[in-house]
């Protein structure tokens, strides 16, 4: 796979929802980056996710690595929470999202969560640029 490859995914069940798990674990995002639409059911976060699918292409002598923004949206969401989020974290890192009990948790560090109550799985991930070089990798 080529850096500048754009990823789009969709995600019905729960084994798609552990491969976005896996393309955004280590992704960070802003309080200001994630918000719940009530009218449409709709969640919807844009995030900097490290690559990697990109990992076994990345130049290892130079020490090249990749990040994109992307955007997550999870639809069919009847009630939102956030637990342990305060307005002194400014960025959030992302550790992982399960599914259970037709909940959709997104895991970040300091043990922030957001629960997404969901009638079914129907979510959606797309880079919306091009990745860029980073020497820093998670």
């Amino acid at each position: 796979m080529s850096a500048d490859k754009k990823i789009r995914l969709n995600a019905s069940s729960d084994d798609d929802l552990k491969i976005f798990s896996y393309l955004c674990q280590d992704a960070i995002l802003s309080q200001d980056e994630f918000f719940y639409d009530k009218v449409e059911n709709m969640f919807v976060a844009t995030l900097s996710r490290y690559c990697w699918e990109n990992d076994e292409i990345t130049n290892q002598e130079e020490n090249i690595n990749y990040r994109v923004v992307s955007g997550l949206q999870i639809k069919c969401v009847q009630k939102m929470s956030v637990s342990k989020l305060n307005s002194s974290i400014p960025f959030l890192n992302m550790l992982a999202i399960s599914y259970q009990n037709k909940k959709i948790t997104l895991h970040f560090s300091q043990s922030v969560q957001i629960v997404l109550n969901c009638t079914n799985i129907d979510a959606f991930l797309e880079d919306i640029d091009i990745p860029w070089p980073t020497k820093l990798k998670p």
